[in-house]
């Protein structure tokens, strides 16, 4: 009897010395810079410009520089395995969005690193409905007309994404799909270089997250046809849904947040969360998520991870029907 209260007693104090010691792990973080690593092309997304103004945010909560790193290329992949294999000490965060954590393991058979045991979810940051836009040069001032022309020209319009698997290429997929056309696929290097294409007339078509279109569109170089979202968005308030357009059930959404790799304390990966949340919830940020053509939609690092577990379902289901094969 006395040996088992000796037994409990010294596992209580254990237990209390390690909850102490992540108390004072978090308290103490950050107690140097921290590098958030981005994996598209600098002012090409709100993949970029979203997270990097929290990270500014986050820099004044902390008294620590957040140091943003873009690192494009291979559908995020690059960065992706970049914060797989750093120190799990929290000074090292990835933007992660769909392309890359939702349907990469899809269309990716050998990542250099596994999504699920070498990176932890931090927070999900915001959702971003998908715009059908064109060149201005195209005759098509609506998303009818589009589909139409394509049907009257099959594989003469070309549709640009940022790389083979990315959400802009499942989202061109299913417009084939579901307006039955012969549109042909594009895939650019990164979001930014299709961006261009498509600015140039290099290519016709895009179907990008609504607020990577805004400085096109304010150029006059791009025009915007339909939102692939259930309702319309605040930014493009005169722009018709899908449903509204012709082609109900034509839906593409995406979603962006901070991961770290695993093993990061989870005392470290709260001290994160809290701040984010803080972020999120001032005018400041919710205006400028907003005006970027997303929405505010945190998610803590459990919910986010299961999130992310069913999106690869949905997303495997899209790419096999896609009929794209994994590389």
């Amino acid at each position: 009897m006395i040996m088992r209260r000796r037994i409990v007693n010294a596992v209580a104090l254990a237990l209390a010395a390690f909850a102490g010691a992540a108390i004072a792990q978090a308290q103490a973080y950050p107690s140097r810079p921290i590098r958030l690593i981005i994996p598209v092309q600098p002012g090409s997304s709100t993949n970029d410009s979203i997270p990097r103004a929290f990270a500014k945010h986050l820099s004044v909560a902390f008294g620590q520089t957040v140091v943003t790193d873009n690192r494009p290329g291979a559908s995020g992949q690059i960065a992706s395995e970049t914060v797989a294999k750093s120190a799990p000490d929290g000074y090292t965060l990835l933007v992660g969005y769909t392309t890359t954590l939702g349907i990469g393991p899809a269309v990716h058979e050998k990542l250099p690193y596994d999504p699920d045991k070498d990176l932890v979810p931090v927070a999900r940051l915001f959702v971003s409905s998908y715009v059908v836009a064109v060149n201005t040069m195209v005759p098509a001032n609506t998303l009818k007309e589009l589909i139409d022309l394509a049907k009257a020209k099959p594989g003469q319009l070309h549709y640009a994404s940022a790389g083979t698997g990315s959400t802009p290429h499942l989202c061109g997929e299913l417009l084939k799909t579901m307006a039955g056309i012969n549109i042909v696929h594009i895939p650019y290097k990164a979001s930014g270089s299709a961006m261009t294409a498509l600015a140039g007339g290099e290519a016709q078509i895009g179907c990008q997250a609504a607020g990577t279109y805004v400085p096109l569109i304010k150029a006059g170089k791009m025009r915007a046809l339909a939102v692939a979202a259930p309702q319309r968005l605040p930014t493009f308030a005169d722009l018709p849904t899908s449903a509204e357009a012709g082609l109900p059930g034509y839906e593409v959404q995406s979603w962006t947040g901070y991961m770290a790799p695993a093993k990061t304390p989870p005392a470290v990966l709260r001290r994160l969360y809290d701040e984010l949340a803080k972020i999120i919830e001032t005018p400041e940020m919710k205006n400028f998520i907003l005006s970027q053509g997303a929405e505010p939609a945190l998610m803590d690092s459990a919910t986010f991870a299961a999130y992310i577990k069913a999106e690869r379902v949905k997303w495997a289901k899209v790419v096999k029907a896609a009929g794209i094969q994994p590389n």
